[in-house]
This record gives structure tokens, sequence and C-alpha cells, in this order.
């Protein structure tokens, strides 16, 4: 999914997804999951919830984003 092919739509890469969670993020500060997932498919599809997952794995690893697991809320990290 990182790794770009002839037969991926760029709208649903790894990299993509995780650049409008960081922006959407920024912009509303902590969302939940699920509130998260319904922004992300009102901008892009309904499709994006197969890429959801490993995009905030990958953010998460990267450092770039916080799980509050008592609300389950994600956070941006502005560090």
């Amino acid at each position: 999914m990182l790794k770009p092919n002839k037969h991926l739509d760029p709208r649903f890469s790894v990299i993509h997804v995780g650049g409008l969670i960081l922006k959407t993020l920024k912009d509303k500060g902590i969302l939940t999951f699920d509130e998260l997932l319904s922004i992300l498919r009102g901008k892009i599809d309904v499709k994006v919830k197969e890429v959801y997952l490993p995009s905030l794995s990958f953010l998460f690893l990267l450092g770039k984003i916080q799980y509050h697991r008592k609300i389950d809320s994600f956070e941006l990290i502005t560090s």
C-alpha cells in the first residue's frame, strides 16, 4: 500500500489518506475514530475504509498522532 503500482488509485494510497488525516486533525482537533472516518468518507469515497486503519497505523508509527484509549479518539502531535 505504501508503494503505488499502476493499478492503485492515488486517492486510496496510505500516504494520501494519511495526509488528509493530518490536515483534518489539524483543523478540527481531537476526533473520535468514527468521526474521522466519516469525514474521510465525505472527502474521498466510501472505499477509504479499506486503507483507513493502515493509514492510522502509519501515522502512529511515525509519531504524528496520538490515540486516547478512554475516549477512543485521535489527536495530532504538534512538536
